[in-house]
């Protein structure tokens, strides 16, 4: 009996020790996640992210998703650098964190870890093996999900060219992301001295190939067989300086993590495509200020007709007259500006 009860001791006292052995392991001693090192992300060093994003995980923000075409991207930016960044194209590595990824809205804050993939397209792509929502953007909480028109790729399936919206432009040319419609399409480039030039917001005639592989999210192939595979249809930075008068309707792009308050904009059509031209002062503070609230006065006077857009809400009732000097400085810009003398410069029109 003795002998019984030394033995039950004796593994009762290799279970604690076992137990107090995996706590320490795994939990006190394990390198803790989600934690943000600012040092990692000076210059966006692609090597340093690749290290958090398989260490302690890579924290941003998500730039776009679209659940069922397969895209979600993240943006991680320098903390010392608004301007200066990274896109990354996500790849859920299991079902587990493809889940969680299908509830990621844009503005999210997310801490992701995984690896980073070799890949052709100079965009870097990750493959992640866990995800964590650290902060859900409530900005278009309250409103209907946006619905998208376009069928990619069916709409584009039967045709050799098309016209596009220039959706983001880097890398010296290598990154060329284009919007059809409402949809959002990469282009693999191979000759980046065709697309060095782009600016966000140009409209092109692309002829282009669909690529077999991936099948979601489609990618498009420049056609290098034409004589002219990308022709100008209508360039934005053309207009920077000219005084204008645009007709629009108002819309609204809700306070976010990257902007302070709400920013107002009008979308103008052009050849059945739309831009999204902000209205701003940069010179008067105050000015400004007021702008922004005879819009928001405007705004909030019809707010039964409000709809979502894609990322941002907009109002079809509301046509807004804007007069001022178009401003496109850079080809990363998000939208062009126009540059407000006053509020007096903004009148809802009359129809």
């Amino acid at each position: 009996m003795l002998k019984q009860y030394r033995t039950l001791l004796l593994l009762l006292i290799i279970s604690i020790i076992t137990s107090f052995t995996i706590f320490f392991s795994s939990g006190s001693f394990a390198s803790p996640t989600c934690v943000y090192h600012p040092e990692a992300y000076e210059g966006v060093n692609l090597s340093n992210l690749g290290n958090e994003l398989e260490k302690t995980g890579l924290l941003g923000e998500i730039h776009g998703v679209v659940p069922e075409d397969n895209i979600v991207v993240l943006s991680v930016r320098d903390p010392n650098n608004f301007f200066d960044f990274q896109h990354f194209s996500v790849i859920p590595g299991n079902k587990k964190t493809q889940d969680i990824l299908s509830k990621v809205g844009r503005h999210d804050k997310v801490c992701l870890q995984g690896k980073l993939v070799k890949n052709p397209s100079p965009q870097p792509h990750i493959v992640v093996k866990s995800a964590v929502i650290m902060e859900s953007w409530d900005g278009l909480v309250g409103y209907e999900n946006y619905e998208y028109q376009a069928d990619i790729p069916t709409e584009l399936q039967y045709k050799n060219n098309a016209i596009f919206k220039v959706h983001a432009i880097n890398n010296e040319g290598k990154i060329l992301v284009v919007e059809y419609k409402d949809k959002v399409l990469p282009i693999f480039v191979e000759n980046p001295e065709l697309t060095k030039d782009l600016y966000r917001g140009d409209f092109i005639d692309i002829s282009y190939k669909i690529q077999s592989w991936p099948r979601k999210p489609t990618h498009l192939n420049l056609n290098l067989n034409a004589e002219n595979p990308i022709k100008m249809v209508d360039k934005l930075v053309a207009k920077h300086g000219k005084e204008e008068t645009l007709t629009g309707t108002l819309v609204k792009f809700p306070q976010n993590p990257q902007i302070k308050f709400d920013v107002y904009a009008i979308e103008v059509m052009t050849q059945g495509l739309s831009r999204y031209y902000t209205l701003v002062n940069f010179e008067d503070a105050k000015k400004f200020e007021n702008i922004r609230e005879k819009l928001a006065e405007i705004w909030d006077n019809q707010s039964d007709t409000i709809e979502s857009g894609r990322n941002f809400l907009i109002n079809p009732n509301i046509i807004i007259e804007a007069q001022g000097k178009i401003n496109m400085i850079s080809p990363q810009q998000a939208n062009p500006q126009i540059l407000l003398e006053n509020a007096d410069k903004i009148q809802v029109a009359n129809y």
